[in-house]
């Protein structure tokens, strides 16, 4: 890459790493210069540019997160995963310049390994490349993961303890949670909880918690020994009528139609 790749933002998770070369990385983070070992990841819907471009070569991986959490239970619950890959944005006004991570020479050599793998599969499209590239996808995003020390700041400190109530929100999805009970988690009043949740994760923690618990039932779909009308209550929703309604106007197609699609993309 030599020419300025101008603002842009994206629905996906982008993951970019630095072969060679150098340019400059400008976001709502603030602007950094990248060179070889750098490894950014930009989460939906963060705008950012690349500048200043000096013979840049760069690895680009863009994937769905939600649909990726789903392969694993653990991963997302690192510290490292979760500064790294769940920063989502918050206010120009709270954001503090932040460097991208940057791999040592043995760290990078791993990495470049881990997606030529899952380049080459991806070429190759191959019986089991799916299998295959997920499973290397999963490897690299816990090995940077593992790479990733960020420093702790203010707004860090922060999320991590919005962070906590996130864990809480996933290990009780089949109970009844109350906004004031995170809050007083993180001894903050509601109002301060959900001012402050929306500045990290950019929506309402009422609006998190039922995309946790749509995630999940996606989850429970894949198995096909689990009955339909058993996983509104495996995810926290009152009742099955009221799982069907909402299912249906957040993808447009019931549960049945969904885990029918599902299952023969699976089988495909």
């Amino acid at each position: 890459m030599h020419d300025r790749f101008p603002v842009h933002t994206h629905s996906y998770t982008e993951v970019i790493l630095v072969l060679s070369g150098y340019g400059f990385h400008t976001s709502m983070d603030g602007r950094c210069e990248v060179r070889r070992g750098s490894v950014l990841v930009i989460p939906p819907p963060m705008a950012h540019e690349l500048d200043n471009m000096e013979h840049l070569q760069v690895y680009v991986l863009k994937f769905d997160l939600n649909r990726f959490l789903l392969l694993t239970e653990t991963l997302k619950n690192t510290p490292g995963f979760r500064s790294l890959f769940l920063r989502f944005a918050v206010s120009r006004s709270e954001a503090e310049s932040s460097h991208p991570l940057l791999l040592t020479e043995s760290q990078l050599l791993h990495a470049i390994s881990l997606i030529e793998v899952i380049s080459e599969e991806f070429s190759a499209s191959k019986p089991g490349s799916q299998t295959v590239i997920q499973t290397h996808l999963l490897a690299l995003a816990a090995y940077l993961s593992r790479c990733y020390q960020p420093e702790a700041t203010p707004v860090s400190i922060q999320m991590e303890r919005i962070l906590c109530t996130v864990s809480y929100m996933e290990e009780h999805l089949t109970e009844k949670i109350h906004i004031q009970e995170l809050a007083d988690l993180v001894f903050l009043s509601s109002r301060q909880y959900g001012r402050i949740f929306h500045e990290v994760y950019g929506r309402s923690p009422s609006s998190y918690l039922s995309e946790l618990r749509f995630n999940k039932a996606c989850q429970l779909m894949a198995d096909r020994q689990i009955p339909l009308g058993d996983i509104w209550e495996k995810c926290g929703f009152s009742d099955n009528a009221f799982f069907y309604r909402c299912f249906k106007r957040r993808f447009g197609v019931t549960p049945k139609e969904y885990r029918r699609n599902l299952l023969n993309t699976m089988r495909n």
